[in-house]
């Protein structure tokens, strides 16, 4: 599961980064060809909107999975050791209830909205629209693993403590 999970991150990942210099690309082309030939193409910002919109929603995928999102975490920081997971269990919860209404919005939206052509390129706005999507759905499947992991120490955590608890109970009982 952790190889198919780092293969799709490194995927991911190489992809914005194609999609960052293929981007660069496009919009240094649109520059040289209004700048300097005084001919500018129609197509260019469509096309870095679209690899723009991938970059976003592919970097949020990447930020979940590193978790590295920017959190106000002041509150966490201020409750015991003991109540911390719990808090990150709670709030993956939440983030997750809402990605999954965000997907399953998004999915009637895109087949009203996903035929209409863009103006230039003609390009269906089902390909912008959809990448927003697939990457709620990534960012859904990474949350649900954090939380498992989470819940995962919080038992791991509490059975030790339970261990701790009967051996330190067994020497009492035998010390008597």
């Amino acid at each position: 599961m952790k190889k198919l999970r780092n293969i799709l991150y490194l995927l991911i990942k190489s992809t914005n980064i194609f999609a960052l210099f293929f981007m660069f690309f496009i919009l240094f082309l649109q520059v040289i060809t209004r700048k300097i030939l005084n001919d500018p193409l129609p197509w260019p910002e469509e096309l870095s909107l679209i690899a723009m919109i991938w970059i976003t929603f592919f970097g949020a995928y990447q930020c979940t999975v590193e978790d590295n999102h920017l959190k106000m975490d002041f509150l966490q920081d201020q409750l015991p050791e003991k109540l911390k997971p719990y808090v990150q269990v709670l709030s993956k919860g939440l983030v997750a209830i809402f990605l999954v209404m965000t997907v399953i919005w998004a999915y009637s939206f895109i087949q009203q909205s996903g035929s209409i052509g863009m103006p230039v390129t003609d390009i269906p706005m089902r390909v912008p629209y959809m990448i927003i999507w697939i990457s709620f759905i990534l960012m859904i499947i990474e949350i649900l693993i954090q939380m498992l992991t989470e819940i995962k120490k919080i038992i791991d955590g509490s059975s030790k403590q339970n261990r701790d608890g009967i051996e330190k109970g067994g020497e009492k009982c035998s010390q008597s």
